[in-house]
């Protein structure tokens, strides 16, 4: 008969085991969330295999905020607006030579790009 191996696990969304629930190497599941947890020697709790059931989508749909950052690799941001249809806005970027900063500035309104300062004469510097 085959022995069935049932690691400490919650059904609870977005539960994280503490480090006191786990011994060094132990593995946690979370069922509903699908991701496996595990203690270090340092006494930290680790997500184990990455996170490849998680998207983006559902990070944001479940409410959830970050203070880490985020890193597109090659990736676009896509902007679908309120109808799916054949007409989106990509954000991109061209591969970087150097670290660049770009900061939004502490305003509201419309962002404008050099071709629509061109259209209504405007001119930027000097």
């Amino acid at each position: 008969m085959a022995t069935v191996i049932k690691p400490k696990r919650s059904e609870v969304a977005l539960s994280v085991p503490a480090a006191n629930s786990l011994a060094v190497g132990e593995l946690a599941m979370n069922v509903t969330d699908g991701k496996f947890y595990t203690k270090t020697t340092g006494n930290v709790v680790k997500e184990v295999g990455g996170a490849g059931a998680v998207t983006l989508q559902s990070v944001v749909t479940s409410g959830a905020t970050s203070n880490q950052d985020i890193t597109l690799d090659g990736a676009n941001l896509i902007f679908e607006g309120y109808q799916a249809n054949a007409f989106e806005t990509i954000l991109t970027a061209v591969e970087p030579t150097t670290d660049n900063t770009v900061s939004l500035p502490n305003s509201s309104g419309t962002l404008a790009m050099d071709g629509d300062a061109l259209a209504y004469g405007i001119v930027f510097g000097g």
